[in-house]
């Protein structure tokens, strides 16, 4: 888990059938297990101390040096390096990302947030239709339009009582409209829920590869929040896997409709 191997891929290493010659794997591996400078230089990655090693105090606590500094640095690198970008908005990612690029030719979308816009409102019905029927499966999950947490969003960003609903249903309803136009043997490729609990964030998944996260900030609307491109890199490790997690466990206290 610290250095985003399967125990398989491991035992391979150890076992001398597998070896491991990727830069970014050699420095996963590396970073995972903390080890020492001379590590580092013995797996030919060059000497991030630059002749300073770590120093402590008369407490004995480690001192932030450009060695230590490297290191937390190489750590975060590793941990997050699975997010490809992030814009400030909704706004200017849609204008970098236009839906057509994440969705044309998808074979499964996750989707769970409030009214689901990005798919709903900036994908036509007819290439969604078009999409399950070159076999692709959605699941999406809504905020519940008559729930207390859509509610509590209007006022958060101070709209008048219902504005969110209003908008809600319609989305929803406009995919329900989708699923039924389809061939009834293909209907249940569009899987529809709602939820009702505090809202934070969008999260739309993209073949099990691509995450598209989308925070809600207290008082401030939803497009002009923050978006991240996540890409899944490890097996386990990484943001994607937090935030499919959350999809998962949302999804599951959903109601079908």
């Amino acid at each position: 888990m610290a250095i985003g191997l399967s125990q398989a891929q491991v035992s391979e290493i150890l076992g001398g059938s597998r070896k491991v010659t990727s830069i970014d794997v050699l420095t996963r591996i590396y970073t995972g297990l903390h080890m020492p400078a001379e590590a580092r230089a013995a797996l030919m990655l060059g000497d991030r101390s630059h002749g300073i090693a770590p120093t402590t105090n008369s407490s004995g606590d480690v001192i932030a040096t450009p060695y230590s500094q490297a290191l937390v640095a190489d750590a975060l690198a590793e941990r997050f390096a699975d997010v490809e970008a992030v814009y400030p908005s909704r706004s200017e990612f849609t204008s970098k990302m236009p839906p057509h690029a994440l969705f044309d030719g998808a074979t499964e979308i996750r989707a769970v947030g409030l009214s689901l816009n990005l798919i709903c409102q900036q994908y036509a019905d007819s290439w969604l239709a078009q999409l399950v029927q070159d076999g692709a499966r959605l699941r999406l999950l809504f905020l519940d339009p008559a729930g207390n947490a859509i509610r509590q969003r209007e006022f958060e960003e101070d709209m008048t009582a219902g504005t969110l609903g209003a908008l809600t249903a319609l989305n929803l309803q406009g995919i329900l409209r989708v699923r039924d136009r389809l061939p009834a043997e293909i209907r249940d490729r569009i899987e529809v829920a709602t939820y009702d609990q505090t809202i934070r964030v969008n999260i739309t998944l993209i073949n099990e590869s691509l995450c598209i996260a989308q925070q809600y900030l207290p008082h401030a609307r939803g497009v002009e929040s923050p978006t991240m491109v996540i890409k899944k890199r490890w097996p386990t490790a990484g943001l994607y896997h937090v935030f499919e997690r959350t999809f998962d466990e949302l999804w599951s206290g959903g109601q079908a409709r």
